[in-house]
């Protein structure tokens, strides 16, 4: 009897033990699964943040280069804003010097004297065609530079400096040169075209621009550093100007 009872206690006990032991297992495995997990969800989340921040960068280079594109198209604007004022000014001008001359010539026939040929007229039809000649070949590259056919406006560029290299848009054609070699992917040679408008006219209007472009033309073709110093020197030398606003954001994008 005392034997059964024995028996009858040692059960329950051993039987707890087992199961302790058992739970205890099952814990330690347990916890070393949530470990295991733990630290492959860490290795998730620093690939995805690697990746989050490596897009972020590209997304803001894409952004301030599109940012670059409409500054240079504000800036095509203003220029073609002031050619049609230019334009408009020639005009009102061409059209003040006829309704003079036809104001003479009302006169004379009012007087009953035959209308001859004023002496100026000879000499104002020279004086006036080249003018318009010249503003009419810039327009013409300049337009076909805008509907995007670039080998058809750097040979029309080419000859307007060929056959007015004195002019006052000379600049303005070397630098659109430059462009049109930049559209085209030959970085190299558009950075020698923007090199001659800094040189050859280091008081034109376009050389912020030409430096602003060479910038980006050496980082198309991987040179970081030139590209920088570029940029810092569009900002020291051009402080106020947009194109140093964008040389600035460039900057920070690449630092």
């Amino acid at each position: 009897m005392k034997a059964h009872q024995m028996f009858v206690a040692v059960v329950p006990l051993t039987l707890f033990l087992v199961v302790g032991c058992a739970t205890t297992r099952q814990t330690a495995y347990l916890q070393g699964e949530i470990d295991d997990l733990q630290q492959k969800v860490e290795i998730l989340r620093g690939r995805v943040t690697t990746e989050m921040q490596h897009n972020w960068v590209n997304f803001e280079t894409s952004l301030e280069e599109l940012r670059q594109e409409i500054k240079i198209l504000r800036a095509n604007v203003e220029e073609d804003r002031a050619l049609l004022n230019k334009i408009a000014h020639d005009l009102e001008e061409l059209k003040k010097d006829y309704e003079t001359k036809g104001s003479a010539l009302t006169t004379e026939h009012s007087g009953g004297v035959a209308a001859a040929p004023t002496p100026s007229a000879p000499t104002t039809a020279p004086q006036e065609e080249p003018k318009e000649d010249m503003e009419g070949a810039y327009h013409k590259a300049y337009g076909t530079f805008k509907q995007g056919d670039y080998p058809s406006a750097l040979t029309q560029f080419e000859a307007f400096l060929r056959t007015y290299p004195g002019s006052e848009y000379a600049d303005n054609a070397r630098y659109w040169i430059g462009e049109c070699y930049h559209q085209q992917g030959d970085y190299e040679r558009a950075i020698v075209e923007y090199e001659k408008v800094i040189k050859q006219y280091p008081k034109g209007d376009k050389v912020s621009s030409a430096l602003l472009k060479q910038g980006f033309a050496f980082l198309s073709l991987g040179d970081r550093v030139s590209a920088k110093l570029l940029f810092q020197k569009v900002i020291k030398e051009y402080p106020q100007s947009p194109q140093a606003e964008i040389a600035a954001k460039k900057l920070k994008v690449l630092d």
